[in-house]
């Protein structure tokens, strides 16, 4: 209903009023969608730091990878050892780049996602302003967020490569060593993923609670532990639903782009145009519009996952604690 005074073209939309009461789980996908539709063009601009870094570390990323295959096809022990630790090292820095990015990046989408929840638009450098003088606090927050989801599942893998090396380094190489590991690979792994979703649920809202309520990295922590009670299987439906749309829109720009291709192949075909430099060309514009696919998809996503967080941490705080959301 519009504020009876406030001109009609200048009513408030829908989706930018916050709701008054608890959302229900088909209210927040709604809500969800709304957010998106109506903050689209900002939300992409400000994920464009971290999906610009994903596009441009791909080509480097692949291209690695390709050097250190490459010696399979004609084995070197030495050469797949130097190639395997020098991509080890370059996989090591980009992660940590990107903890660096995201760390940057996670906190101003929130901050965006929670201002356009409550009818508030950020612009790209409101966002990345309200992050910048903060910025020791949220890469804290977000080393601990690594090292509690993911630090004891890198330990566990540690120690089954090092039990790995031990039954090999013991004469072992026929194989039954590790045939009687594999039942329990296997059983661990699937305790790691249950550990690292369930512990990622927990900590969902620490970044939404670190800049609404100008919280410490560890009191963000504490503080989505208890947020978080009695909303993880919704969390993660809400999740799991964004994540199978997404999965959808990539299968049909795939799909569009794969009929697009052969399409302009068969053209080339039959128009009996060189290879050298129409075949070139025509392959270095499907990877430019491959990659612009990749930067809009991971942007989009990244979006949704931060209006999701920032949808449950309004919705949880008008539960628990009946506040409704107002701008910062």
């Amino acid at each position: 209903m519009n504020d009876p005074g406030v001109p009609s073209s200048h009513a408030v939309p829908p989706a930018a009023l916050p709701p008054t009461s608890p959302l229900s789980f088909g209210q927040m996908l709604d809500r969800i969608f709304r957010l998106m539709r109506a903050n689209l063009k900002s939300f992409i601009g400000i994920a464009a730091l971290p999906a610009g870094a994903m596009v441009v570390l791909y080509v480097p990323i692949m291209a690695g990878m390709f050097l250190v295959m490459q010696p399979w096809q004609h084995p070197n022990p030495a050469m797949m050892l130097t190639r395997l630790v020098w991509f080890m090292v370059a996989f090591v820095v980009v992660f940590i780049l990107f903890i660096l990015i995201f760390a940057l990046y996670v906190p101003a989408a929130v901050y965006a996602s929670l201002q356009a929840d409550v009818g508030v638009k950020a612009t790209f450098r409101e966002a990345y302003a309200k992050v910048w003088g903060r910025t020791g606090r949220y890469i804290w927050l977000m080393i601990l967020f690594y090292a509690i989801v993911a630090g004891p599942v890198l330990a566990v893998a540690g120690g089954l490569a090092g039990g790995t090396v031990l039954v090999f380094g013991h004469g072992d190489h026929s194989g039954a060593g590790l045939f009687m590991m594999i039942p329990l690979m296997i059983v661990i792994y699937l305790a790691a993923m249950i550990y690292e979703v369930m512990m990622a649920l927990w900590l969902s809202l620490a970044f939404p609670a670190c800049v609404a309520e100008d919280l410490t990295a560890w009191a963000a922590i504490r503080r989505s532990f208890r947020l978080t009670r009695g909303a993880k299987g919704r969390m993660f439906l809400l999740l799991l639903v964004i994540y199978a749309a997404v999965y959808a829109g990539v299968l049909v720009v795939e799909i569009v782009l794969g009929i697009v291709g052969c399409l302009v192949a068969l053209i080339g075909v039959a128009l009996h145009l060189a290879m050298n430099p129409w075949g070139f060309i025509g392959i270095g514009v499907a990877a430019i519009c491959v990659l612009a696919a990749l930067f809009l998809v991971t942007a989009c996503t990244w979006s949704a996952f931060a209006t999701t967080f920032a949808v449950v941490y309004h919705d949880q705080r008008r539960r628990m604690e009946g506040i409704i959301p107002a701008p910062a």
